[in-house]
């Protein structure tokens, strides 16, 4: 159900509430009105205008501006509570056609998006509630005004130096444009196209390791009755060469069918491999992905990711342009980022993607991001321009996204 938002309170409130906490917790505190007269306060501001212009038919220009609200108490005993409201309106400049906008920026939206409990001593945090999560198959793909965000159980476990283990029950998730939770098992056969019905949840597990100058990360994901999801990474410093700091990643990507096999028979077997080296302000990269043809199972081989939006993990993804949940075929991609001091970075990128079974496309994009000082500290400029080709005409266009911040 839409509620009525009335932003220009909302917003006039938060720039008040500015002022109430510092932006993280204080240490531990000896009883509950400590907890909260010593917890913080923040959030953010934006504006956003997304163009989408396609070769054929009409281009779609939405506007919306929105607003998020994180309050944190201080931990009492180990014990703290968390969440964040997010709101997003169009101020009545949104086209009235819905196939006209983009979803992604709602007219009218306001959702408690995290409230949570939470259990941390020195070396383990066990949170329960609605949360962003930081996984490579579930985080927050937090590209417009309101991220993805969980009901779910996590925990974490620091005790062995350099190295984090991590487990998570998702029950429920929100989507981008959406202002309420549904199961993760229906929302992955909804967005897959799948005409069933599934109450599971997904478990993941994950560990990340540097015990020197290689970092290595290893996932397991799996959601009962459709399929179980494995990911490696390792990245590791080459030394310098000729003025550059090189450094090389590689990943591997694994998916099976599980249980009921309500997505029918998942095989996707993919690898990636990336060099990027630095110098100065400079960082080039360059990378491939790479997943092998079934054409007897899920997308003729292709990498199951219901809760990312170009945002996992792959090397080789661009703003709008992916594998995931695409084809199996080859991904390439070279990208240079050059920094202006602290406030000005710039980054262009240019990406092929041949899939097998599937339009081929390319994408290059422009990412600038301008962060103000002094009295200004705190808002910032984005822009992203990504330019989509094809053989086929239907599949090319132009996308616009200019964004305004503040963060307090």
């Amino acid at each position: 159900m839409k509620h009525p938002v009335f932003l220009p309170g909302l917003l006039a409130g938060l720039t008040a509430l500015n002022g109430i906490a510092a932006a993280a917790p204080a240490e531990q505190v000896d009883n509950l009105r400590d907890a909260f007269e010593n917890g913080s306060v923040s959030g953010t501001l934006r504006a956003y205008h997304n163009v989408k212009a396609p070769e054929q038919g009409d281009t779609l220009n939405t506007f919306a501006v929105g607003a998020s609200l994180h309050a944190e108490t201080a931990p009492w005993a180990g014990v703290s509570a968390g969440g964040t409201f997010y709101a997003s309106n169009g101020l009545g400049l949104q086209n009235d056609d819905p196939a006209k906008r983009n979803a992604n920026l709602p007219e009218n939206a306001d959702v408690l998006g995290e409230a949570w409990l939470q259990y941390a001593n020195r070396d383990n945090r066990l949170r329960f509630g609605r949360q962003q999560l930081d996984t490579p198959f579930a985080n927050p793909s937090d590209g417009f005004l309101i991220p993805v965000t969980f009901e779910a159980l996590a925990f974490t476990n620091t005790s062995v130096e350099g190295l984090t283990l991590s487990g998570y029950y998702l029950r429920r998730i929100k989507s981008r444009p959406d202002d309420d939770f549904q199961r993760v098992s229906q929302f992955a056969l909804d967005r897959f196209g799948v005409a069933a019905d599934s109450d599971q949840g997904a478990w993941i597990a994950g560990a990340r390791y540097q015990p020197g100058r290689t970092a290595w990360q290893g996932w397991a994901f799996s959601m009962p009755d459709l399929f179980n999801l494995y990911y490696a990474q390792a990245d590791r410093p080459i030394g310098e060469l000729l003025g550059f700091a090189p450094t090389l990643a590689a990943q591997l990507l694994y998916a099976e069918d599980n249980g009921d096999n309500l997505l029918d028979d998942v095989n996707a077997r993919g690898a990636g491999v990336k060099l990027s080296a630095a110098r100065g302000p400079f960082t080039l990269a360059l990378a491939w992905n790479h997943f092998l043809e079934d054409r007897d199972s899920y997308g003729g081989g292709a990498l199951p990711a219901p809760f990312n939006y170009s945002s996992g993990p792959l090397f080789t993804n661009s703003m709008t342009q992916t594998l995931e949940n695409s084809a199996p075929g080859d991904a390439y991609k070279v990208t240079l980022q050059r920094r202006f001091g602290s406030q000005w970075s710039t980054q262009i990128s240019y990406a092929q993607y041949q899939r097998l079974g599937a339009v081929d496309t390319d994408e290059t994009d422009l990412d600038i991001t301008y962060a103000f000082a002094g009295n200004l500290k705190g808002l910032s400029f984005r822009l992203r321009i990504g330019v989509i080709g094809a053989e086929q005409a239907d599949a090319r266009f132009t996308e616009i996204r200019p964004q305004m911040q503040y963060v307090f």
